[in-house]
C-alpha cells in the first residue's frame, strides 16, 4: 500500500537521538541528489547492502543496477540492518538492504523510509537446531534445555512466535543472548543445548546437531521473516524512476536463479567467497520472490489492498514492544502506508 501520511502520525528521530550515531553528515546521497538533479537523474545513487546470497547480490555482481539506472552505482557494505537505519537518518544512502524486523524498527521509529521489494522469506536458512544426542523432534523435547538466540533478531522473533503457537511458554526454556560468533563456541562447550540460527553459524551446528524447526515452519504458523528493500522516502518522491529501475535490476536477478539455478549458484558463491554447495544450500533456504509475485495478498499487496506484510510487520512491532526495542507501536495502518508498492506497480505495467 502507498504510503501517504504516515509520517503526520509518528514521531520523527532528530538526528541529535543517541540511537543514530551516523547522523549529521553534510553530505548525505539524498540531499546531494535532490540539489544537484535539475534534471531527472540523481548524480549518484548509493546502495546500502548486507551479505546475503539473494537477488541484490546477483545484480550487483552482474552490473543490473549500473545497466538499468543509467546513473553512476556506489554500493556501501554493512554489517547490520541497524547501521543501515542510522545512515538512513542522515541521509546517507539512497537504498537498503535490511532485515524485515531492522525496517519495523525504523518505521516505528519514524525514519523516513518506505518498504518497497521482498528480496527473500526466510525459511531453512534460518533454524532451530539441537544436539543429535538429545533425540529432539519438537520443541516439546527441548523443554528445561538451554537456547542460545541472538535477541531481538529475527530468529529470536520466530522462537518466540513458534513457542507460543505450540502451546508452550518462553518460561519452559533458559535461552541465552548470542551473538552468531558466540554461538558455536557455546555449542562445542555445552553451554547451549539448543540454538536459532541462520547461516554460515547453521552449517556448523549440523556437524553434530539436527534441525528441529524453521523459519518456513514458523511462517505457515502465521509469522513471515523475511530480507526487504527500503528506500528513503525523499529520495523515491524524488526519483520515482530510478526506483523503478531498482525493481527492474533485482527482478532481472530472480528471473536468472529460476531460469539458470547454477549460473546463479555460481555468481553467488565467488560473490561471497563461500563454495557453490554452500551457496546452494543458503539459496534453497529462500524464497525468492518476483515482481508479479510481491504484489499477492500473501507479501506487499497492491496500492489498493495491502497485503499480509503489514499484518507481520504489525505482530513484529509487538514483539520490539515487548522487547524494550521501542516505545510507541505504530498501529497496522500506520506499517500499511510505509509500504509503498507503486514502484512494482510502475514497473509491471511498463513491461506490458
Amino acid at each position: 500500500m502507498k504510503k501517504n501520511h504516515m509520517f503526520s502520525k509518528l514521531l520523527f528521530v532528530s538526528c541529535s537521538a543517541l540511537l543514530f550515531a551516523a547522523c549529521g553528515s553534510a553530505d548525505s546521497a539524498t540531499d546531494s541528489s535532490t540539489a544537484s538533479a535539475e534534471g531527472d537523474l540523481p548524480d549518484k545513487v548509493i546502495i546500502a547492502t548486507l551479505e546475503m546470497p539473494n537477488d541484490e547480490g546477483i545484480a550487483k555482481a552482474e552490473g543490473y543496477f549500473e545497466d538499468e539506472m543509467g546513473v553512476p552505482i556506489e554500493i556501501v557494505q554493512f554489517e547490520s540492518g541497524k547501521a543501515i537505519n542510522q545512515a538512513m537518518v542522515s541521509g546517507a544512502v539512497d537504498f537498503g538492504l535490511t532485515g524485515s524486523g531492522s525496517a519495523v524498527l525504523g518505521i516505528a521509529s519514524g525514519i523516513p523510509i518506505e518498504m518497497i521489494w521482498i528480496h527473500e522469506t526466510l525459511g531453512s536458512v534460518e533454524s532451530l537446531v539441537a544436539k543429535n544426542e538429545l533425540n529432539a523432534t519438537s520443541l516439546e523435547d527441548l523443554k528445561g534445555k538451554n537456547i542460545g538466540v541472538p535477541f531481538a533478531s529475527t530468529a529470536h522473533y520466530s522462537l518466540l512466535r513458534a513457542i507460543t503457537a505450540s502451546g508452550l511458554e518462553e518460561t519452559d526454556f533458559t535461552l541465552i543472548d548470542l551473538q552468531p560468533s558466540d554461538i558455536f563456541a557455546a555449542w562445542q562447550r555445552g553451554d547451549i543445548d539448543a540454538a536459532y540460527i541462520w547461516e554460515p553459524t547453521l552449517s556448523e551446528l549440523l556437524t553434530d546437531g539436527t534441525i528441529v524447526l524453521h523459519s518456513g515452519d514458523v511462517a505457515e504458523m502465521g509469522y513471515m521473516t523475511a530480507n526487504v528493500e527500503i528506500v528513503h522516502s525523499e529520495f523515491g518522491e524524488a526519483y520515482p524512476e530510478i526506483v523503478e529501475k531498482y525493481i527492474a535490476a533485482v527482478d532481472k536477478a530472480v528471473t536468472l536463479y529460476r531460469e539458470e539455478p547454477d549460473q546463479a549458484i555460481a555468481i553467488i558463491a565467488k560473490q561471497l567467497n563461500i563454495t557453490e554447495e554452500s551457496a546452494k544450500l543458503q539459496m534453497e533456504g529462500q524464497n525468492w520472490i518476483s515482481a508479479e509475485e510481491q504484489l499477492d495478498a500473501a507479501n506487499l499487496g497492491t496500492s489498493d489492498a495491502g497485503g499480509a506484510m503489514a499484518a507481520t510487520m504489525y505482530d513484529m512491532g509487538q514483539f520490539y514492544l515487548d522487547q524494550g526495542n521501542i516505545t510507541d507501536l505504530p498501529s497496522e495502518e500506520d506499517f500499511a502506508e510505509g509500504i509503498n508498492t507503486t514502484y512494482v506497480e510502475a514497473y509491471l505495467d511498463s513491461k506490458e
